[in-house]
């Protein structure tokens, strides 16, 4: 093969921003999609199990809190963890890696004969869980045109909640009909399955093989596969983006990205806490009130449906009408969703409405977040930021169960146990606020917040 000829550069970022979407960036997003898909499946699955786990290993359910967070506390080192190592060795790479130890370990929960062991198996698949999300989310915003950047992100990740609802629908099937057990089997067979596909069909990150990388090769056989016209062996690929130097988590306080950084951090951490404890915990507290197992799994499902309408549209909505007008309503109304919740935890009915409007609101709030840490940070850090943000969200995960584990061992009635668990959502409004203040004041002193405001789509 030739050496490439500078001569014909190919400039990659126009390539995606300013090309059609075509159907190999449809099917690579659809990929990240499916291994989003399994982390919803697992993050209800235990929750709606829980109740006969607790049995078996002869603990009180109060007490299931430590055993939840251990999944979580796993997320959040995964997140925190393959993040950087992403954007060091590669976005496919550390995908495969995380979706096999899902499955591995969502086949073992079943084998687990001891608190600690089920806590350590929990630990391991979290570590799965949370580390696939930096990957996939920065596979789909470098694959996804600019101008389609936030939707198609929320999109993506919209497949959380829709693995929820799917997954609890399967629950609510399955106990009566093959016992518990056979949520973990299903639950650890389809992420394997999902491996072999990722293996073969899914692409590494093209602006990844030019910026770590410089694989002029690799890239031209990207290239190939999702642009109409031929790609010549001599040519030279470059991007708009520069190289940043050294470790990637420094950068994420740098070139005035750090008050932004850990401004939005909140928002994720109170979005995904107030979302878990609904999920967790819900089944518990409608256990309390003589509601069957089998009715709370199809409980826990409206969740997910509001969930994924909420993340869904997240990205579309912020693009069109901007920061403020859409994440202050969603964590505002999904604050009242929850106090909602604690009132209406003894009826299926109230019980399936609030819990859908968390999701919706929380989803709008959540997945909003998401498109803001996939847009405002360069493609040499996306992983990093993104993971970081998502480690956040994890460590909100492992606080707000523990919380309400806490209340409800405490003798604390639902209503009481959600109304603490709401000022999640205003605090997280508060934040939204000072976020898109440094938003603004970033852009009037002449410094582009990466892709979203460059491109003049990510109003306030």
């Amino acid at each position: 093969m030739k050496a490439p000829d500078p001569t014909r550069a190919i400039n990659v970022t126009r390539l995606i921003d300013d090309g059609p979407l075509t159907r190999f960036q449809v099917g690579t997003i659809v990929c990240c999609a499916l291994v989003s898909a399994l982390d919803g499946i697992d993050s209800q699955s235990i929750g709606v199990a829980a109740p006969f786990i607790a049995d078996e290993l002869g603990v009180k359910l109060a007490d299931f809190g430590p055993i939840f967070s251990s999944a979580l506390a796993g997320a959040t080192l995964g997140a925190a963890s393959f993040g950087p190592l992403a954007d060091r060795f590669g976005r496919k790479t550390l995908l495969i890696v995380a979706v096999v130890l899902i499955s591995v370990f969502t086949i073992l929960t079943v084998f687990a004969n001891s608190v600690p062991m089920l806590m350590t198996f929990r630990l391991l698949a979290g570590i799965g869980l949370g580390g696939a999300t930096p990957c996939f989310i920065a596979l789909t915003s470098e694959y996804a045109p600019a101008r389609l950047r936030a939707a198609l992100v929320t999109l993506m990740w919209s497949a959380f909640p829709l693995g929820g609802l799917l997954g609890g629908l399967l629950n609510w099937y399955l106990i009566p009909q093959a016992g518990w057990r056979a949520i973990f089997y299903i639950g650890g067979v389809a992420p394997l399955v999902l491996a072999f596909v990722l293996l073969f069909y899914l692409p590494e990150s093209i602006k990844f093989l030019l910026v770590r990388r410089n694989d002029m090769t690799g890239v031209g056989r990207i290239v190939a596969r999702f642009r109409s016209s031929p790609v010549r062996g001599d040519s030279h690929f470059v991007l708009d983006e520069k190289p940043l130097p050294g470790a990637s988590i420094p950068h994420l306080f740098t070139e005035g990205r750090a008050l932004g950084t850990l401004l939005l951090w909140v928002p994720f951490f109170m979005g995904f806490g107030v979302l878990t404890v609904a999920v967790l915990w819900t089944p518990a507290l409608l256990k309390l009130n003589g509601i069957s197992p089998a009715n709370t799994a199809f409980v826990v499902a409206f969740n997910g449906l509001g969930g994924f309408i909420g993340q869904s549209s997240a990205g579309t909505l912020i693009k069109r009408f901007g920061i403020l007008p859409v994440l202050i309503p969603a964590f505002l109304l999904g604050a009242a969703a929850t106090v909602g919740l604690g009132y209406g935890a003894s009826s299926i009915a109230l019980a399936s409405t609030f819990i859908g409007l968390i999701g919706v609101f929380m989803g709008f709030g959540t997945g909003g977040a998401i498109a803001l840490a996939a847009t405002i940070y360069p493609t040499p850090i996306r992983s990093t930021g993104v993971g970081w943000g998502m480690a956040m969200g994890r460590f909100g995960q492992i606080v707000g169960p523990l919380i309400a584990g806490a209340l409800l061992g405490a003798g604390w009635t639902a209503d009481r146990i959600m109304m603490v668990i709401a000022c999640g959502g205003l605090i997280a409004t508060v934040f939204v606020v000072l976020f898109s203040a440094w938003f603004v004041r970033r852009n009037v002193d002449g410094v582009a917040v990466e892709d979203a405001t460059a491109k003049g789509s990510m109003p306030v």
